[in-house]
Order: structure tokens, then C-alpha cells, then sequence
């Protein structure tokens, strides 16, 4: 899922993330900030915190440029099992 700003310097990328098994986490997404094409943050986010940006995201008028299933992205099985049991309700 991708969300960009008013002005389209900032866009903000969820990909879901695998382990080396291809296990695809239901819990963990990478979230993925550029700024006028450079990457200025990269890292492992709950799924719940992620909709709750995602309500932020579109109270800033930031718009849904891409919507679509997207490949996952490889990730550490102890990174995905830190961030999965980081948070466990919304």
C-alpha cells in the first residue's frame, strides 16, 4: 500500500515481510518513508500501528497512489517475531 502527500515530495510505502522460509508475517509490515525520492526511513511496524498511521496518513489529505498486493520483502524471523508480539490488539 502506498500513500503520498498533497505535494508528492513524501511517500510512505507498507509492504508485508517474510522470513528466509517465504513464511509471510500477518502481524509485521516494513514501512517504507522517501522524501522527494530518497529513503529516509525504513522499518519493521506492527500491522495495528500501521492503521493507525494509515487514519493519520489520510487525515493529512495524503492520497492511495497504490493499492494493490505488493511483493513481500525479506526480514529476519527475529525481527518479525519482535514486532509482531510488540502489540497485539487495536
Amino acid at each position: 500500500m502506498q500513500f503520498k502527500s498533497e505535494s508528492g515530495n513524501q511517500v510512505v510505502d507498507y509492504y508485508e515481510v517474510k522470513d528466509w522460509r517465504n513464511k509471510v508475517s500477518n502481524l509485521t509490515r516494513l514501512k517504507v518513508v522517501t522524501y522527494k525520492g530518497k529513503t529516509v526511513e525504513n522499518e519493521a511496524i506492527n500491522v495495528f500501528d500501521m492503521a493507525e498511521e494509515i487514519d493519520i496518513l489520510l487525515d493529512m489529505n495524503y492520497a492511495v497512489t497504490c493499492n494493490t498486493k505488493r511483493p513481500a520483502q525479506y526480514m529476519s524471523s527475529r525481527t518479525i517475531e519482535e514486532v509482531a508480539q510488540s502489540r497485539t490488539k487495536f
